[in-house]
């Protein structure tokens, strides 16, 4: 048996007390960081609620869109405000939604009467699926035929000519159009800068002819027919797109347009629960919506 000696006497007591100080130390912090953790797991919980009854509120409106017909009376660029009947998570969810132009965002309010769609003044051809892949490359290619066929009376002038392309692949991704061909009605004299101008908005992306004021091209007659022919490719050959249309806006007393979609619109949706809000723009169509955009707010 091994006596201690007296240099040894005391030494185990000293351990213990710096063992003792350092657990004194790091009892707090620790303590504290646990308290944190507690509170962060408490907010992520409270907004990942707040966020599935907001989410909640968009499908009940996109359902309404859909299924509900009284939304499409609503006046362009009006909220309609509602609250939904029962709460989710337990929390109010408060609802807005407000009626958009077609073109909303794609060209500015004073290139076009928003609230003056006349489908009857002409007939629009949507482009055609005409696509090529190439996987080995890493590009999908469309080629695409526009036709505006004249059903107004007396003359009006074309001042704009779009298609809008959803979703949108990145800036980076698309490249044209290309190799533009216009008919003997729609030239490209006076074209504003030479080329088309890319819009991008509302999750998408539009190929945009502009004329100079008062230069664009005069349809005369009906069934006077003009078109556009163009290619563009996107550099994702998985990539396709899942909405599209046409639109033209012709001068006259004032700017309106035509589509080849009369009748669809653009719908913003806010849906609001506790201090969390879901927005969403979409397309309405026949017994469906295209979601364009979708984003959290606080």
């Amino acid at each position: 048996m091994k006596l201690l000696s007296k240099g040894e006497s005391g030494q185990a007591l000293i351990l213990a007390l710096v063992l003792l100080l350092i657990g004194g130390l790091m009892i707090p912090p620790l303590l504290a960081l646990a308290s944190t953790g507690l509170k962060a797991s408490q907010v992520y919980e409270q907004k990942t609620g707040e966020l599935f009854a907001a989410d909640s509120g968009v499908e009940d409106a996109i359902w309404k869109i859909v299924h509900d017909g009284s939304l499409d009376a609503l006046a362009y660029y009006d909220p309609y405000l509602y609250t939904l009947p029962q709460q989710v998570n337990d929390l109010s969810v408060n609802v807005t939604v407000t009626k958009l132009s077609l073109i909303e965002g794609l060209i500015s309010e004073e290139e076009y009467s928003p609230d003056s769609p006349h489908s009857d003044w002409g007939d629009l051809e949507i482009p055609p699926e005409q696509v090529t892949r190439d996987y080995d490359e890493g590009w999908v290619e469309y080629n695409c035929d526009m036709a505006l066929t004249y059903a107004g009376v007396g003359n009006r002038q074309l001042e704009t000519f779009g298609a809008f392309f959803a979703p949108f692949p990145g800036m980076d991704l698309i490249e044209g159009p290309l190799d533009i061909v216009y008919t003997p009605v729609i030239t490209s004299d006076n074209l504003q800068d030479g080329t088309p101008e890319i819009n991008i908005a509302s999750g998408g992306f539009s190929f945009i002819w502009k004329w100079h004021e008062h230069y664009g091209p005069v349809f005369t007659t009906t069934d006077n027919t003009g078109s556009i022919s163009f290619k563009f490719k996107i550099h994702d050959p998985d990539w396709s797109y899942s909405g599209c249309f046409l639109w033209a806006t012709f001068k006259e007393q004032d700017v309106s347009y035509v589509t080849n979609a009369p009748g669809i619109y653009k719908w913003l949706i806010e849906a609001t629960a506790g201090g969390t809000t879901v927005r969403s723009v979409v397309i309405e169509d026949t017994g469906a919506v295209t979601i364009l955009t979708r984003e959290i707010g606080r």
